[in-house]
């Protein structure tokens, strides 16, 4: 049986903006009911104030590790929004829970997720707000219609991340997301956060995807880990 990929919760006008500017806001792409277990296992999670951001990284090795926290992955609208994008079946890259501190924590500087690892072919990053995210927050930056320019040069930090050797002119910090909106970008849309300069611990889930035709820029090939995304559900159950 045929999927309809036009059936998910994205309009045509907002494909249309994530495929020109690099990105799209998906307000309340995920709801309430499916938040709350998610939300209420990262809360476990409570780095000291004023550090380095803190993850909880997906493993693909065993699925069934962290079920609950990871179960956004296999959201069916997250994964209903990523196939609408893609119009083909998307495979799960990578998931992580991303917590930056409160009273000064450190989010990442700019740069491209193409610049870890690049894959060839559509793949993308739903970054989804947990709970409500303020400007001064950590918030998420965004710079438009940089996924066009291709991977460009990074440096690489002491932390073992990546940083952009020039950084793009026209990135700006969105105005704030509230609980389950989610932003939508490609792999080489540069994006950054800064410090959260609350008193709450900023939380957020990371949920990245390639299609079914991707292949890793390094070997060619095809990564048998990563597996269709509407396929984990069953894989976390077990």
């Amino acid at each position: 049986m045929s999927t309809n990929y036009k059936a998910g919760p994205l309009t045509e006008s907002q494909i249309e903006t994530y495929y020109r500017e690099g990105y799209l806001v998906a307000q309340g792409l995920v709801l309430d009911s499916r938040l709350d277990s998610v939300t209420q296992e990262a809360r476990k999670v409570q780095p000291a104030p004023g550090g380095k951001w803190t993850p909880r990284i997906f493993d693909h090795a065993h699925p069934a590790a962290d079920a609950a926290l990871h179960q956004l992955l296999c959201d069916d609208r997250v994964v209903g929004a990523v196939e609408q994008i893609f119009e083909n079946p998307a495979r799960v890259y990578y998931g992580m829970l991303a917590v930056v501190p409160a009273r000064g924590g450190i989010g990442l500087p700019w740069h491209q997720d193409n610049q870890y690892s690049h894959i060839l072919g559509r793949a993308l990053n739903v970054f989804i707000a947990l709970a409500d995210i303020g400007p001064d927050q950590a918030i998420l930056w965004v710079a438009p219609k940089t996924h066009l320019g291709g991977v460009q040069l990074a440096k690489s930090r002491d932390d073992g991340h990546r940083e952009a050797v020039v950084e793009p002119a026209n990135g700006f910090a969105l105005p704030g997301l509230k609980k389950g909106d989610a932003v939508i970008f490609d792999r080489s849309t540069y994006h950054r956060s800064l410090k959260n300069e609350t008193d709450v611990n900023r939380y957020a889930y990371a949920a990245q995807y390639h299609d079914d035709a991707a292949r890793e820029a390094e070997t060619g090939k095809k990564d048998p880990l990563r597996m269709r995304a509407r396929n984990l559900a069953t894989m976390m159950s077990r």
